[in-house]
């Protein structure tokens, strides 16, 4: 795999090590998402209620699990699962969220490791499948996730969303 950074392609030889996140990958994920929502949706996340939210995932006090993959001992990319109940399926959906991939590591399969490792995971668990949903904006992230079979033709998510903790750069900015 290669990657490029600042015009120069330097190889990175091993695949990502992917595994669960651990209490000290805090910083790392509170890092991840912060950036995740200024690239994505031009939101500005207030750090602390996330490090707090992120700090109930790692201790097993909220319903989910994040994977991180490592290169060379560095936290590159993450994946938060959260669970649905399908009555339909009489199991659990897995949705996937907080996707983010360190811009230096980009486009060599980290996001693809990451992926199928949780693909795995969620059909030894039992999972009726994956799902995920993407800012309609974001038409890079929508090529990935097709490319890896997804389809995103079925379902058009709504939201009634309570924003007192996050607000757009527009906003921060005081435009």
């Amino acid at each position: 795999m290669s990657r490029k950074r600042s015009g120069a392609t330097s190889i990175v030889h091993a695949r990502p090590v992917i595994r669960p996140a651990r209490a000290d990958d805090l910083d790392a994920l509170v890092d991840g998402n912060l950036a995740l929502a200024e690239e994505s949706e031009r939101l500005t996340l207030n750090g602390e209620t996330l490090r707090q939210g992120i700090r109930a995932l790692l201790e097993s006090r909220a319903p989910g699990r994040y994977w991180v993959a490592e290169l060379g001992g560095r936290v590159v990319g993450q994946l938060l699962i959260t669970f649905e109940w399908s009555d339909w399926r009489n199991r659990m959906v897995w949705w996937i969220q907080s996707v983010y991939v360190s811009p230096d590591v980009r486009r060599v399969g980290i996001f693809r490791a990451l992926f199928e490792y949780v693909r795995e995971e969620a059909q030894r668990a039992g999972s009726g499948g994956l799902r995920l949903y993407v800012d309609t904006s974001n038409t890079s992230a929508q090529s990935v996730y097709k490319a890896l079979g997804m389809n995103g033709d079925h379902y058009q998510v709504f939201e009634d969303m309570f924003t007192g903790d996050i607000v757009t750069s527009d906003e921060a900015a005081g435009s």
